[in-house]
């Protein structure tokens, strides 16, 4: 998505030392490779997740090892499909939650039910009557502005400042991006696989046989 993507945005570096001393200004502090905040708490909380997703699993064991590194206990609950909505979107009753959200359109507007902070797949403070953050409000002004324009340039620059507002505040927390393999017969002329679904037959109207498949025939 090269256009609408803010490739202007800082890379995360991962620095477990410098972690660590933005815990210590925030009043955080290790004892005995346990972190505890300023009333001695040790630090540590629930990620659930879909079970039999064996990959999402796999990834919330490696965040434990990484936040063990910097004295966070980590714990894994989870929960069957329907149990883990009902939490996630009802009782509210979880502290963290690694799942996936789909998008297969690549213009903003079809992030609209996320990013607006009254919409229903809003999924921190959730059920805004107004919104609970100015940075929340801003996101909010940013994506009815860009919806409206007739400008892709304004459109661009608004979505740019939600990616950075996002980048900065949080809400969200992106481990990875899948890898998309295609095998492509060398006879096929059009193809142009992309990274978002469907990978290989997004353009299927421009796709078609070239002459060398019709000399594959005739061997």
């Amino acid at each position: 998505n090269h256009f609408w993507f803010n490739a202007s945005l800082p890379v995360p570096q991962y620095d477990s030392a410098g972690a660590v001393r933005l815990l210590a200004q925030a009043g955080f502090h290790l004892e005995g490779g346990m972190l505890r905040d300023s009333s001695g708490n040790r630090v540590e909380f629930t990620v659930i997740t879909n079970s039999g997703n064996k990959s999402r699993e796999q990834m919330v064991t490696m965040i434990q090892q990484d936040l063990s590194q910097i004295g966070i206990k980590v714990n894994l609950v989870t929960l069957d499909f329907p149990s883990l909505i009902e939490r996630i979107t009802r009782t509210y009753e979880y502290e963290a939650c690694l799942l996936g959200l789909v998008n297969t359109d690549l213009d903003p507007n079809s992030q609209m039910n996320v990013w607006l902070s009254s919409a229903e797949n809003h999924q921190w403070n959730p059920k805004q009557s107004k919104p609970a953050t100015s940075w929340e409000a801003e996101l909010d002004r940013l994506m009815h502005a860009q919806a409206s324009a007739i400008s892709d340039k304004k459109r661009k620059a608004d979505w740019d400042r939600v990616q950075q507002i996002v980048a900065e505040q949080q809400p969200f927390i992106y481990l990875v991006n899948k890898d998309a393999l295609s095998a492509i017969s060398p006879a096929i002329v059009g193809s142009a696989p992309s990274v978002l679904d469907p990978h290989a037959f997004w353009n299927a109207e421009v796709l078609r046989l070239g002459p060398d498949a019709a000399l594959g025939a005739q061997k």
